[in-house]
């Protein structure tokens, strides 16, 4: 198999996860609070945030490959312990693993892709592979939300992990298959001390670039409200009276929609600047927001998280490639990793807070307020268009 369609398989394996659209109405059956379901999550960014450099740092050192198989490998122990899981201890130990998945995987993945085309001298630009495999991505996505529907409906909530389980021990063989590329690391630095000069190196690599430190904060506070607002969706549903059999079939049609969004989003770039298209969908983001903090009690409502899952993955392939095409290949993965890393570090602030707002309050509240940092966001951090020759000024 091409190996440019191995990235694809990736993408579309790795979002076979039957429990999407029952993860927090199966937490909540477990009877988990707010409070405790946020904790989760939190304890789960911990984990990335600890893990995240470490990861990118070993990647760039020990060899992407190397650190995709074992990023993988630890969703086997995860679904295992869901699958069984019956108190908050068992999801603590679930969410670890799922955290060290990702910590592992940011980044990486994204970085190996952008080097494999750079040195086969492919014609394909790193924008279309991380849309097209977004695109896969979201059909995945869409075809393991109706049958994860399907599978919790007849067979229970736990059923569903036993399921992901298979596609997730498909993808360790598929990491095992990718060809190999040339690594910058040194085998002589590979211990802490080298690890650690790497990993400064990096940093001020980031430091002293205005632009990818903008991107890396933009994306980084945008994708962590839309993804807090994502966990509220399953509520949302409950409160306008959706049966439970029309969950999967909702989030099918979401992800399918949100798949063309991502697969085309690269001819978004020939009309719009890739900075343009940054601070258009985040201010753009806002609104759907706004309207779900009013409590709007309808059906309407999933049309505006529609919004969100849609402005959430066209606005990712612009901004993976803007910050690899302002980055050094030495340091490629571990820079990557330092947007997830930075996403990390403020869910272990704010996820807490929120869980506990929607505990003594509403969800309406927590929401409220994740619009107001969209806002902030986007006048703070807004992306300099270069191309316009323009620093101070709104890029559209």
């Amino acid at each position: 198999m091409n190996q440019i369609y191995k990235f694809y398989l990736t993408e579309f394996l790795k979002t076979q996860r039957y429990f999407i659209p029952i993860m927090i109405l199966f937490l909540q059956f477990s009877k988990l609070s707010y409070t405790e379901i946020f904790i989760l999550y939190a304890i789960e960014s911990a984990v990335v945030f600890l893990m995240e450099i470490p990861s990118g740092v070993m990647a760039d050192k020990l060899g992407k490959k190397f650190i995709l198989i074992l990023s993988r490998s630890f969703l086997i122990p995860a679904y295992l312990i869901f699958y069984f899981a019956d108190n908050f201890i068992l999801f603590t130990a679930a969410i670890i693993f799922l955290g060290l998945n990702k910590a592992f995987k940011s980044g990486t993945h994204k970085a190996f892709i952008y080097d494999y085309l750079k040195q086969t001298g492919s014609d394909i630009s790193p924008s279309e592979v991380f849309g097209k495999g977004k695109f896969w991505g979201r059909l995945g996505e869409a075809s393991s939300s109706l049958i994860g529907g399907f599978v919790a409906v007849h067979f229970g909530y736990n059923a569903v992990f036993l399921f992901t389980l298979f596609p997730s021990i498909l993808n360790v063989f598929n990491a095992l298959t990718y060809e190999k590329i040339e690594e910058n690391s040194n085998s002589g630095s590979t211990r802490y001390s080298g690890m650690i000069e790497h990993f400064t190196k990096a940093i001020k690599e980031v430091r002293d670039n205005e632009i990818v430190l903008r991107l890396i904060i933009n994306s980084s506070i945008f994708m962590i409200c839309a993804e807090t607002v994502e966990i509220y969706f399953q509520p949302y549903m409950v409160n306008v009276d959706i049966p439970l059999k029309w969950f999967g079939i909702i989030y099918t049609i979401i992800f399918i929609l949100t798949a063309f969004g991502s697969r085309y989003a690269y001819l978004a770039e020939k009309k719009f600047s890739r900075a343009t298209l940054t601070n258009i969908t985040g201010w753009l983001g806002f609104l759907p927001l706004l309207l779900l903090g009013l409590n709007i009690n309808s059906s309407f409502i999933i049309f505006l998280f529609f919004i969100v899952f849609f402005l959430r993955h066209v606005r990712r392939p612009a901004i993976t490639t803007e910050i690899n095409d302002n980055i050094s290949s030495e340091n490629r993965a571990t820079i990557l990793s330092a947007d997830s890393f930075f996403r990390s570090l403020m869910k272990i602030i704010l996820l807490p807070i929120l869980g506990y707002i929607s505990e003594i309050s509403t969800i309406y509240v927590s929401i409220l307020i994740l619009s107001s940092l969209v806002i902030l966001n986007q006048i703070f951090f807004r992306i300099p268009d270069e191309k316009k020759g323009n620093k101070n000024n709104f890029p559209i």
